[in-house]
């Protein structure tokens, strides 16, 4: 194999020369995004006839027959009177210059070594300056310059003294490459056959890691999704080494799939490294801290400790999920959250939340702030990546986030806290006066709003880091809040965005919805070698690609059918009841009986899926069939809740069991109850949204793009829920299940247009009755 490593400046430097501690009161989102800002105004204060800004550099050294490819980009380059030309490199923090130069001074020097070096190198030039220049950010005036002058052979000294250190390191890593390799080429698909379906998923994902491009695929439930894509995407590795593969997901079932798959490979003789990225608030240890040394054990001497560790990491594992990096980092006193997006570095596939590859503040900027030209993603469970990411690039700001943070202050004398939040609070009780009840659609935010809100989260970051002990969770809550606020509206574009204050008798909202964010995701996955998204329901796919940001003329698509025998669904369609919102009270007692009729054809465990949790508990509170033991989901279940829940719906059972949950909610999808742990369930009414504020704007926006905006809007996410409750009753060659739809829309053509080929033989039944007969007749077949 070809000793190859593509390394940032970056990941050079931070790894060898970074120390200290975790302390977001300097390093965090909002001062990383200020930071962006007065780079931004600085680099536009310069004069361009000499000065060039955001400057990429690339080097290709050999060091010990490895070839190392350096790359990065420098904040600016200056053409000096003389001709001779000095690295720029720009740092800005919260706290006083001297003391953040020398703390940080080997760290960002290094940097810019490696800028000046690449430079001269790329110019044939024997001298080169460096300038470090900070900014104290809030106090832009304020500033420190360093400078320093080499030598092309000092340059060089110092940067092959890094490589090698380097590259002492990486060793570890390349003969675990060279094992994952040898593995690779000798493995098989793990099971003795491939479902039907399974070998031209896998053939066709195969083709978009080698060759790159985006495929969108819908393939059904029980086909075995997560190992006909990940099995080819790490083949794949064979042809392209330096590949790195992000399998993203929505929900931590999605995540234990790909880890378990990749487990079963593992059995089968596949050596590489698979890391799960667990949220912070899940793997952290002190929940109720901020992250820095005086409140957290943690975050203290990190950057000191994290090399070792690391090392120690590569050497004695190669799978990392939570309870495993819990374990490391609890044994060396580190941030367990910092400690696997370190590691996560060093591994071949990453198993994480959409939000680290698509989310504007909280992606990973490590990988794709780089080049991604590697980079392959499975993008699993796909139909919940449309509102996920409008979500990701919306925001909101309320007047009752900030009241809650100046409560939780009545006790704390902190003037410089109380300015800051006195004036955003005139500026919310401003709204009050200017407008009415209701929701006001406005072209943009007054500029004084803008500037307000900068101002705050500006004087926020140097109270954050002077007066640490007197911030509280709340007051925390609502800074992040303004600063993801501000984040966003800097995204604002054009007519993609909803932008509207929402005022009420108690409250103001300022609110900023992404009706559209197709662009900004077509922007992130257009920069990977490939990228697969699927799902078992994707349909129409002309939705989920337009509004996912497909490339029309490039990516490709396909549907596959269900690999299952059609007679072991049986789907019923009840069209002469109403579930429309006006109807639900008078025709609740009509579901009852249906659903009554549908479960005493057979005993067995069956889920009843419903439109919302008024709903629910009304219909729970009138369901009067004693012989059945029922279980009703409630708003707010824990994972251990949820997980008992499903304990009780158990193979071969001698009582009916019911359970009784929302439609789309936690048991709508990403539930696996196979054989008869469930044979049968009842969807109540097509899963519409009810008829919202934000919804009719998003129907009018498609429309006015020439699409249907009523189907986008209304129509494909409710049937799309309908799709997923279906879907969790066939989970395997030997299921054999009913389902049973309540609702005249049903016999709607948009509607039916909706329902997958195998669902085509769905039967009308007209009664109660009729539903009974049709089930002991499915069942005794």
């Amino acid at each position: 194999m070809e000793k190859y490593l593509q390394l940032s400046v970056h990941q050079l430097v931070d790894f060898l020369l970074r120390t200290g501690d975790i302390d977001n009161r300097i390093f965090n989102r909002s001062t990383m995004s200020e930071g962006s800002r007065i780079h931004s105004f600085y680099q536009s204060e310069q004069d361009t006839s000499s000065y060039l800004s955001e400057y990429s550099l690339k080097h290709v050294f050999t060091r010990n027959e490895i070839t190392v490819q350096l790359e990065g980009r420098a904040d600016g380059i200056i053409l000096k009177k003389d001709g001779s030309y000095m690295i720029d490199e720009l740092k800005t923090t919260v706290s006083p210059l001297n003391e953040f130069y020398e703390e940080n001074r080997e760290w960002h020097l290094g940097q810019a070594i490696c800028y000046a070096y690449m430079f001269a190198k790329e110019k044939s030039l024997e001298k080169m300056s460096i300038r470090l220049t900070y900014i104290r950010q809030g106090k832009e005036k304020e500033r420190l310059v360093k400078h320093f002058e080499y030598d092309i052979e000092e340059l060089e000294s110092k940067i092959l003294d890094l490589l090698d250190e380097y590259l002492d390191f990486y060793n570890i890593v390349l003969r675990k490459q060279e094992k994952r390799d040898e593995t690779i080429k000798k493995l098989k698909f793990p099971f003795e056959v491939f479902r039907k379906g399974q070998r031209q998923i896998a053939k066709y994902c195969y083709s978009i890691a080698t060759k790159g491009g985006t495929l969108f695929c819908e393939a059904p439930t029980g086909i075995g999704k997560t190992m006909s894509t990940l099995f080819p995407f790490i083949k794949s590795i064979e042809e392209d080494p330096k590949s790195r593969i992000f399998y993203l997901t929505a929900k931590s079932s999605g995540k234990e799939s790909a880890y378990q798959a990749i487990k079963v490979l593992k059995e089968k003789g596949l050596n590489i490294t698979e890391i799960v990225v667990t949220a912070k608030d899940k793997i952290c240890f002190c929940k109720n801290s901020a992250c820095n040394p005086d409140e957290c054990p943690y975050a203290k001497g990190y950057y000191n400790k994290i090399q070792t560790v690391l090392n120690y990491c590569i050497i004695n594992y190669s799978s990392f999920d939570a309870s495993t990096i819990e374990q490391i980092a609890y044994e060396n006193q580190i941030c367990p959250f910092e400690l696997e997006l370190d590691l996560s570095l060093f591994s071949d596939v990453i198993i994480c939340d959409y939000n680290y590859m698509f989310h504007p503040i909280s992606y990973m900027k490590r990988y794709f702030d780089e080049d991604s030209s590697h980079y392959l993603a499975l993008i699993d469970e796909t139909h919940n990546l449309v509102d996920r990411s409008r979500d990701m690039y919306s925001a909101s700001l309320c007047y009752i986030g900030l009241l809650k943070a100046k409560k939780s202050l009545k006790h704390i004398k902190n003037a410089k806290i109380k300015t800051a939040l006195a004036k955003v609070k005139k500026m919310f009780k401003q709204l009050f006066v200017d407008y009415p009840i209701g929701q006001t659609i406005v072209d943009n935010f007054s500029r004084d709003i803008y500037k307000i809100l900068n101002n705050f989260t500006t004087s926020m970051q140097s109270i954050m880091k002077d007066y640490s002990k007197d911030i509280t969770k709340e007051l925390t809550e609502f800074y992040l809040d303004a600063n993801q606020f501000l984040k966003i509206s800097d995204l604002i574009d054009e007519d993609r965005y909803l932008i509207y204050y929402d005022i009420s008798d108690e409250d103001a909202v300022l609110n900023l919805f992404c009706m559209d964010p197709s662009k900004f995701l077509k922007r992130i996955s257009s920069s990977n070698k490939g990228n697969v998204y699927f799902s078992a329901t994707l349909s129409p796919l002309s939705y989920y690609m337009n509004t996912l940001g497909a490339d029309e003329e490039n990516d490709s698509s396909i549907v596959f059918p269900s690999p299952f025998p059609r007679e072991n669904l049986k789907i019923l369609v009840a069209p002469k009841v109403s579930i429309r919102y006006k109807d639900r009270e008078q025709t609740i007692n009509e579901v009852k009986e249906y659903i009554k009729q549908f479960v005493s054809g057979k005993i067995g465990n069956y889920f009843v899926f419903v439109p919302s949790y008024e709903y629910l508990e009304k219909l729970t509170s009138i369901f009067d069939y004693e012989d059945v033991n029922i279980y009703v989901q409630s708003k707010e279940m824990s994972e251990k809740e949820k997980e008992d829940f499903l304990l009780n719906f158990q193979n071969s059972p001698t009582k009916t069991t019911i359970g009784f949950v929302v439609l789309g909610g936690a048991f709508g999808e990403g539930i696996d109850l196979v054989a008869d742990r469930l044979i049968g369930a009842v969807v109540v009414g097509i899963g519409l949204p009810k008829i919202n504020f934000k919804s009719d704007k998003i129907k009018e926006y498609f429309n006015n793009n020439h699409l249907p905006g009523y189907s986008y809007a209304y129509t494909n996410p409710g049937m799309n829920k309908v799709m997923q409750a279906i879907g969790r009753v066939i989970r395997s060659e030997k299921d054999k299940g009913a389902v049973l739809l309540i609702d005249e829309r049903y016999m709607n053509r948009d509607y039916r247009s909706l329902f997958k080929e195998e669902w085509k033989t769905y039967e009308v039944v007209l009664s109660p009755s009729e539903v009974k007969e049709e089930v002991i007749k499915f069942f005794q077949k």
